[in-house]
């Protein structure tokens, strides 16, 4: 799998974006609305900045290397958002496989 509609048939995804490095959003494909994929992936984008300076204190506290996120994961009640680097992905809980998704996110994020 190599792009974003193909992310869509695993199941239990139901959406997922792509965004640049500066938060705008690239792509997206699959159950949402545009004006909700820009907020998105500013959300991501904002998330994903949060996560590193996050890493970086714990790094600093523990007096330890090797805190450098690769992406988060964020569980709501009925929905999930799984993210590496800047390739987003919105799951059904109980539906998906999070290791199936993992893997292919991270085959995304290398492209």
């Amino acid at each position: 799998m190599t792009d974003l509609a193909s992310l869509l048939e695993l199941k239990g995804v139901v959406a997922a974006l792509r965004f640049y490095d500066d938060g705008s959003l690239m792509d997206a494909a699959g159950d949402i609305d545009p004006l909700h994929s820009e907020l998105a992936a500013e959300l991501c984008y904002a998330n994903g900045r949060i996560t590193h300076q996050s890493s970086d204190v714990l790094a600093n506290i523990s007096g330890m290397a090797g805190w450098s996120p690769r992406g988060w994961m964020m569980m709501g009640d009925g929905l999930s958002i799984c993210t590496l680097a800047n390739v987003v992905c919105f799951v059904r809980n109980g539906e998906a496989s999070l290791n199936e998704t993992l893997s292919v996110l991270s085959e995304l994020e290398s492209q």
